[in-house]
């Protein structure tokens, strides 16, 4: 029996132009002349904030933001683009640079940011595990999405970020703060994601209470478009730990 020929999707490095290619796994670019890039997933990369959130922007334009929204397809997406606004959030607290990560074997956490550190003694990583989950038009409190996540088990050292993606609906954070001091969370801590205007995002720990950052995203875009893209898992000489990746071709879901 011959092996399945499989039609894999390649970008090229220059043009963005994607194709999708049989049997060539060193394909040229029929327009620049130049290697194509083979497509990674996310199990091999951490992406910048910048990154994770521009994602989720393309595909917003591309499908519709509706589409982007609801459908199943583009769930990690959403999840990556609130775990990097709470990325944007804790460096403008403390100016530290955090990497976005999608868990691709486990079901818990969805995602994690990390937060690399260089010492003598060699890389020190700080990670936080993410649960995500959404806050939705058809539920009336948010506090009943953050109690209903608080009556499941979770390691201790997780945070649960609730994107507030009830739009008509106004958070009165001090009142969730209040409440959540008779809350028996799992949580480490709980953030509270809501874009209140065109260019303004809040991001609220309500658990334990404060700190409260207000982004403005093109500002704070533009500031984080300056870290590497993607970096990777790998070594240099006897030393493990994250570098830069390179040139990465991440696709997108289709939005059909």
């Amino acid at each position: 029996m011959e092996p399945t020929v499989r039609n894999v999707l390649f970008c090229c490095p220059r043009c963005q132009r994607e194709e999708e290619i049989i049997g060539d796994r060193n394909p040229s670019c029929m327009n620049c002349r130049v290697e194509m890039v083979p497509p990674s997933d996310y199990s091999q990369v951490s992406m910048s904030p910048y990154t994770a959130i521009v994602r989720m922007k393309t595909i917003s334009e591309r499908c519709g933001i509706d589409h982007a929204r609801t459908n199943g397809r583009f769930k990690r997406e959403r999840e990556t683009w609130a775990a990097g606004m709470l990325a944007l959030a804790l460096s403008k607290l403390k100016d530290d640079v955090w990497w976005v990560e999608v868990e691709t074997v486990d079901a818990t956490p969805d995602t994690k940011l990390r937060q690399i550190d260089q010492t003598a003694n060699g890389n020190v990583i700080n990670t936080r595990n993410i649960e995500n989950v959404d806050w939705e038009e058809n539920v009336d409190d948010i506090m009943t999405v953050i109690r209903k996540k608080c009556k499941r088990s979770y390691p201790s050292d997780y945070l649960l970020v609730v994107h507030a993606r009830n739009y008509g609906k106004e958070i009165n954070f001090d009142r969730v703060i209040e409440e959540m001091k008779r809350v028996q969370s799992p949580f480490l801590e709980v953030w509270v994601i809501a874009v209140v205007g065109l260019d303004d995002v809040k991001v609220v720990r309500v658990s334990p209470g404060l700190p409260v950052v207000d982004l403005k995203i093109r500002a704070e875009l533009e500031r984080a478009s300056k870290q590497v893209p993607f970096i990777k898992r790998g070594s240099r000489g006897r030393e493990p730990g994250f570098y830069d990746a390179g040139t990465v071709f991440l696709p997108l879901p289709r939005c059909d």
